[in-house]
């Protein structure tokens, strides 16, 4: 990894080594509060394979389309968009906490999906952390032996609500 600011900018995390989003993560400051009022726009970030496989695998699940989250006044939902053009619309609501992350025992923004929300989404599990932009880091595993150490990282930028 090159030399890196910390906490770092969105344009310095887009292209790392997939296995080095943990050290990444791992060296971000805990999140002081779930954030409040704001939409962000997702990116798949990481090694090309990841990026290019991301979306067409989300579109086998209920979060085909997926394009970001919304925090609302103490509602959690992810953001999905049937079509380039389309509008945005409300999809799988998240309980969102400050707990600690099972990768390093510090605090990050813990979404947990509902029992009830389908596979895989019923075990998945967001951790987010800030970068020094306003952007956040995240990283979702899935909380399944065998799967919870693998962790796949995604940008959220905050965008204006209109």
């Amino acid at each position: 990894m090159t030399a890196m600011t910390f906490p770092p900018a969105a344009a310095s995390v887009r292209r790392l080594g997939w296995w080095q989003y943990l050290t990444v993560f791992a060296a971000l400051p805990a999140p002081q509060a779930i954030p409040q009022q704001v939409d962000f726009l997702a990116e798949f970030v990481g090694p090309a394979w990841l990026r290019w496989s991301a979306g067409p695998s989300l579109r086998l699940t209920a979060l085909a389309g997926w394009c970001g989250k919304r925090f609302d006044r103490g509602r959690t939902v992810n953001l999905v968009r049937a079509a380039a053009s389309g509008p945005l619309r409300e999809s799988l609501p998240m309980q969102a906490a400050l707990a600690p992350s099972p990768l390093d025992g510090r605090m990050a923004v813990r979404l947990q999906y509902p029992h009830d929300a389908g596979v895989p989404w019923r075990w998945a599990v967001d951790e987010l952390r800030p970068l020094s932009d306003g952007c956040w880091l995240g990283m979702m595993h899935v909380a399944l032996p065998g799967l919870r150490h693998l962790r796949f990282p995604f940008l959220l930028t905050p965008v204006q609500r209109g």
